[in-house]
C-alpha cells in the first residue's frame, strides 16, 4: 500500500509543480526564477503543516499521510535541483546579487515557511 500512496503523491506533486511553475513564470515580468521560489516556499508550508498535524493528531493515519504528502507530493512538488540549476544560471548570466540572494534567501524563507505551517495547524 505504501508504494501506491508514494506513487500517487509523487505524480500529483510533479504535475502540480510543472503547471504552477509554467503558470507563474508566464505571468512574471522578471527572468528571476520566481516560479521555483513560490513552489519551494509553498511546499515548505505544506510540509510544516504535515509535521504540525503529525505531532497533534494521534488518531490520524500518519504513516499513510506522510507517505502520500511528505515523501510523495512534497518531495516532487518542491525541487532542490531546479533551485540549484537556476541559481547557477543567474550566476553565469552575471546576475551575481540575484544568485546570492536566491542561494541564501530561499532556504531561510523555506525554514520560515515550514515553521509557519506548523503554527497554522497547531493554532
Amino acid at each position: 500500500m505504501n508504494w501506491l500512496l508514494l506513487t500517487l503523491g509523487a505524480v500529483c506533486g510533479a504535475l502540480c509543480r510543472y503547471h504552477a511553475v509554467s503558470f507563474i513564470q508566464s505571468r512574471s515580468a522578471t527572468s528571476f526564477p520566481l516560479g521555483t521560489l513560490i513552489i519551494n516556499l509553498s511546499g515548505s508550508i505544506l510540509l510544516g503543516m504535515l509535521v504540525g498535524l503529525a505531532t497533534h493528531q494521534s488518531d490520524w493515519p500518519l504513516d499513510a499521510l506522510q507517505m502520500l504528502f511528505g515523501l510523495g507530493f512534497c518531495a516532487t512538488y518542491t525541487t532542490f535541483s531546479s533551485f540549484m540549476f537556476e541559481t547557477t544560471q543567474l550566476w553565469q548570466q552575471g546576475r551575481r546579487y540575484a544568485a546570492v540572494g536566491n542561494l541564501i534567501g530561499q532556504p531561510l524563507l523555506g525554514i520560515g515557511c515550514a515553521w509557519l505551517g506548523v503554527v497554522l495547524v497547531q493554532g
